[in-house]
């Protein structure tokens, strides 16, 4: 005849007890896993949802003090920059959307850059957050057309620790043309939008955009 434990004794959990809190630990983690997967994707879906307007916002309010968009190269002139970058080759774009990758440079995706060495390639934050375009140059300090900033707190790589591309060459007025494109590379960590320096284009793929214009 068994004692029932008395005080100070415990009862152990049996084998098939052990067994069965496994199953359903496990059971409940293959239903939530996906869950928790698909909603941190979301969340960072909508940070470069909101990031993009954000910078496209401070590109705009560039405009308004300086009267050009942010596109002064080294040497002081408003026609050698095509691409602005939130990041350098410490955090690449897949390569390989392009027919034919350039051999050595982070991104060759459509047209995108974002090796800052380059010289039709720059840093945002010389532009927004500091007066210093290729680090090299300044936009006015004094009205008119001064630069006022800075334009954002930081600018930081998208949720998937690549570069914000800015498409800059799209907003030469000169030919008619008054918006551009602030583009996320998305999930995929590949550019799946084309660059095109006449026009501003829809998203492709799972690329993140918004478009910039003058109003």
């Amino acid at each position: 005849m068994q004692r029932a434990p008395g005080a100070g004794q415990t009862s152990a959990l049996t084998l098939v007890e052990v067994l069965v809190t496994v199953a359903v630990v496990s059971l409940l983690v293959a239903i939530l896993a996906p869950v928790i997967a698909a909603n941190i994707e979301d969340a960072r879906m909508a940070r470069a949802t909101n990031e993009v307007q954000v910078i496209a916002a401070a590109v705009g309010a560039f405009y308004k003090d300086v009267g050009r968009w942010p596109s002064m190269d080294a040497g002081g002139a408003y026609d050698g920059l095509t691409t602005l970058v939130s990041s350098d080759a410490a955090a690449p774009i897949a390569p390989g959307c392009a027919p034919a990758p350039e051999p050595g440079n982070p991104v060759d995706a459509l047209g995108w850059h974002s090796d800052a060495s380059r010289p039709e390639v720059d840093f945002l934050d010389n532009h927004l957050l500091e007066n210093h375009p290729k680090g090299v140059a300044a936009y006015p300090g004094a009205a008119p057309g001064a630069w006022r900033g800075p334009y954002l707190d930081s600018v930081p790589n998208d949720p998937w620790n690549t570069p914000y591309l800015v498409n800059i060459a799209a907003t030469d007025n000169a030919s008619g043309i008054d918006k551009g494109l602030v583009l996320s590379a998305g999930p995929n960590r590949r550019v799946e939008t084309p660059f095109a320096a006449g026009r501003a284009t829809v998203p492709g793929g799972d690329d993140v955009a918004t478009v910039f214009f003058l109003r």
